[in-house]
């Protein structure tokens, strides 16, 4: 396994914010941990802009005034990401039948908590979708990935969901033909390839000593 990358340094391939926080946890098919705080929930927020830089603001002090109920949250976040992670391996395997009850239920009950906590609000002459007082909630921080699997698994072919050939890292593959079998061609596809090559050419070598 490579160095683990941070959550601001680690690569945001997914295509969808949910898929993002999924691969927090993963790094060449082994299970790491890269969300080590409430502020690394917002770090990642940040860097896909799913919230304005006043929420986030908003959130990060209220953290910083009740760091217990930050990490309660946190747990939380990891609990959500957990239930996402199992069920979006079982679809990309074609294992959706085998998938519990107690999985989907855990699902299902973090999506529904999300979409509850959005409304229309009048802004101006329009109605507008928008948090309820976001600015007291710290689990917004998790419900944002909650709304981000919702949306994805229900305006894009679930099909187009995959995992990376070289480090099991989920994305969306939007490509024309979408053979894609990569998160990032110059970093895994690069390095995949290079494996190949260098097990044909071990095995080159292996055949040539035998016949010798």
């Amino acid at each position: 396994m490579g160095k683990v990358s941070t959550i601001a340094e680690m690569d945001l391939a997914g295509g969808a914010a949910c898929l993002d926080f999924v691969n927090t946890v993963l790094n060449d098919e082994l299970l790491v941990e890269r969300l080590h705080s409430y502020t690394d929930l917002l770090t990642l927020i940040q860097r896909l802009s799913l919230l304005d830089t006043d929420t986030l603001a908003a959130l990060k002090r209220l953290a910083e005034q009740d760091s217990q109920q930050a990490e309660r949250v946190l747990l939380e976040a990891r609990t959500v990401r957990q239930s996402m992670l199992t069920l979006l391996s079982a679809l990309v395997k074609g294992e959706l039948p085998q998938a519990t009850a107690q999985v989907l239920a855990s699902f299902n009950g973090h999506i529904k908590e999300a979409l509850g906590k959005r409304g229309f609000s009048a802004q101006g002459a329009k109605l507008e979708l928008s948090w309820e007082r976001p600015e007291k909630e710290l689990m917004q921080a998790v419900w944002v990935f909650s709304l981000s699997a919702y949306e994805l698994l229900t305006t894009k072919d679930q099909r187009l969901i995959k995992q990376c050939d070289a480090c099991a890292w989920f994305f969306l593959d939007e490509t024309k033909n979408h053979r894609r079998k990569w998160c990032d061609m110059q970093t895994c596809g690069t390095k995949q390839k290079a494996r190949r090559y260098y097990q044909r050419q071990k095995q080159g070598s292996f055949s040539t000593a035998i016949s010798e």
